[in-house]
């Protein structure tokens, strides 16, 4: 490959002199990429487990990176400390961040102008959603690679994993197509921009060397290492890489989380303690899954075994059953024995601890209910012309034969693909409401289990409309089960109560039925129209009160004056502990009360407080 003549580097020094005469024009951006094209990049090997030096960034006084003379993957983040909960660890950097909406700060001046030279392009790409933010994110990688060399140099310290890619037909199939998308746009570029294509002629444009290599390590890596971006509602906002949180391992039980700590500011924060040399770890993946399902989608996402303590314990904790005197966890078959023989035998008697002997027949019923959850999710079916028994029947004999057809790395690779894309049958949703108090009565299976939770979020996000006060009501109670009875226990790692909005919603699911009830003017489950009226205000004052966040303070204090300017004339009947205390079992979330708290059980039967009720200040 021919190098930069005396004679190129004249004539480009020359362009250079017309073009910054005015660097708003799109000429000098494309002349400004085109010279950074040609600068010097670092090639990653073709066999990771070579070794390299890196570049660390991390270490301070408060952590420290281990193994850096290890290959890439094998290295951690540990404490160099004690930390109490919620202490900040670390920034997170948003230079490489994709919004899903109009966020954040707006980009430099570098990235703006690059993203603009390819969007016209961009638009001609036809592809799917998820390929496309890949794309996008691995040019705004680009954009900031070139400009940035401490970004660069931040970058090149992090895994590709070529040879698992390389194995994996499916990945590689969807990384090549991504490349010659992106290959493609260069092209584009090239051939709109003469001073760019006589740089590729001459073979001087770097990441296209060795058939784009660069380009191809480059997109492993955001394959690999982007994560996303979290709120203050901790809600996702957007996708982003940046290169010193990806070097966090993940744990399914992580003693660390990414929080928004201030507007357009992200940091690390720890929510559980941690001792000095402990290692801080963080989650790739939803972790209230069955260990089949978390150990599928890290191996095929981030080609890794997860050894963590959640996925070595003897009984999942979320795919098993529970003494329904004591709720203590008893033998369980795993997900992989189901999925192999659906069978509903019982691998014991009675409760080794509080000595209850098991009903046979309920159980058996509970694990039937259990597998026709599961094949809600896999088997992808309309309707059937028949009762509901019947379809209950029906649907678990598919399920039967769809294991006879296929092994269990079959199924679970389909329960993967099905959780984000499974719908209920709408006139199934009564019947499977139904399924799910039967459930909760029985108190064999948690409602944090799998695929029970999966079923209630999608009752709250699809099954329920607030079309009146009966409807609206109905919607409130599997919020409140979502809230506390799945989320809440789910979360062995206490990283809810770094939330600061996460009783947000609840107040004002709880005021928009304080709404329709005012017009409908009626009495309810919980007494006169007055009776309810003060219950459910007295209810959304108290969450209201417990919204701590900054950006919301106006917003939530306008909500406090507003329910006590409309509802003060109402005279006191009973306190918020008593309020709570209908509005909580009515709703069935798995609350236990006590004289001044309510609190539950995690996942690993461990108490937890959610809140207590003798704050004066939470009374109207």
């Amino acid at each position: 490959m021919s190098q930069l003549t005396t004679l190129d580097k004249f004539n480009i020094a020359k362009l250079q002199m017309e073009t910054s005469k005015n660097k708003g024009s799109s000429e000098y951006w494309k002349f400004r990429l085109a010279i950074k094209l040609i600068q010097d990049i670092y090639m990653f090997p073709s066999d990771e487990s070579c070794k390299r030096e890196f570049y660390d960034t991390i270490s301070s006084d408060k952590i420290r990176v281990m193994g850096k003379d290890l290959i890439p993957g094998e290295r951690s983040v540990v404490a160099n400390a004690d930390f109490t909960i919620g202490s900040q660890i670390m920034d997170v950097s948003t230079a490489a961040v994709l919004f899903d909406e109009d966020g954040g700060d707006a980009p430099p001046l570098h990235i703006t102008k690059y993203q603009e030279i390819f969007q016209p392009m961009l638009i001609t790409t036809k592809t799917n959603k998820e390929v496309n933010r890949t794309i996008l994110l691995t040019f705004l990688v680009i954009f900031n690679y070139l400009e940035d060399s401490e970004f660069a140099s931040k970058v090149n310290n992090l895994c590709t994993h070529q040879r698992q890619i390389r194995l994996a037909s499916e990945v590689r199939n969807i990384r090549d197509s991504i490349k010659s998308q992106m290959v493609d746009l260069f092209h584009t570029y090239f051939k709109e921009y003469s001073l760019a294509m006589e740089f590729f002629k001459k073979g001087q444009i770097k990441m296209a060397k060795g058939n784009w290599k660069f380009l191809e390590s480059l997109i492993n890596v955001v394959m690999v290492n982007h994560s996303v971006l979290m709120d203050h509602r901790h809600e996702c906002i957007g996708t982003f890489l940046d290169p010193q949180f990806a070097i966090f391992n993940h744990s399914c039980l992580p003693n660390c989380l990414q929080i928004e700590t201030g507007y357009g500011k992200y940091s690390v924060v720890n929510s559980l303690p941690i001792q000095v040399n402990e290692e801080m770890t963080i989650n790739y993946v939803d972790v209230s899954t069955p260990v089949e399902i978390r150990a599928y989608k890290l191996l095929t996402k981030y080609h890794f075994k997860c050894r963590c303590q959640l996925c070595l314990m003897r009984q999942d904790v979320f795919f098993t059953m529970q003494c329904n005197e004591c709720l203590k966890p008893i033998k369980s078959s795993s997900l992989t024995a189901v999925l192999t023989t659906p069978n509903t035998i019982l691998k014991e008697q009675s409760c080794s601890k509080c000595f209850h002997p098991f009903d046979l027949d309920v159980y058996t019923r509970q694990i039937q209910i259990r597998n026709f959850f599961i094949a809600i999710i896999v088997i992808p079916r309309t309707n059937y012309n028949i009762n509901d028994e019947g379809y209950f029947t029906l649907l678990l004999k598919e399920f039967a034969g769809l294991i006879e057809k296929n092994g269990a790395p079959a199924l679970v690779r389909l329960l993967v693909e099905s959780l984000e894309s499974f719908h209920l049958v709408l006139t199934r949703v009564t019947f499977i409401k139904r399924l799910i108090d039967e459930v909760m009565a029985t108190k064999v299976f948690a409602l944090y289990t799998f695929p029970f939770n999966v079923i209630v979020s999608k009752i709250c996000a699809d099954g329920c409309e607030c079309i009146d006060f009966d409807t609206g009501l109905e919607s409130l109670k599997y919020y409140a089960r979502v809230l506390f009875a799945v989320k809440f226990p789910a979360d062995l790692s206490s990283q809810l109560f770094f939330n600061d909005c996460l009783f947000l919603e609840l107040a004002q699911r709880i005021e928009k039925l304080m709404a329709v009830l005012v017009e409908e003017q009626t009495d309810t489950f919980f007494g006169t129209f007055e009776e309810s009226m003060e219950l459910f205000a007295r209810c959304a004052y108290f969450f209201y009160k417990h919204v701590k966040c900054k950006v919301e303070i106006e917003y939530v204090e306008e909500k406090l004056l507003q329910l006590q300017q409309v509802y003060h004339p109402i005279k006191s009947r009973r306190n918020i502990h008593s309020c709570l205390e209908r509005l909580f079992s009515y709703a069935n979330a798995n609350i236990f009360i006590t004289k001044t708290r309510f609190l539950i059980f995690n996942a690993r039967q461990e108490q937890v407080t959610l809140f207590h009720t003798f704050d004066a200040d939470d009374y109207l």
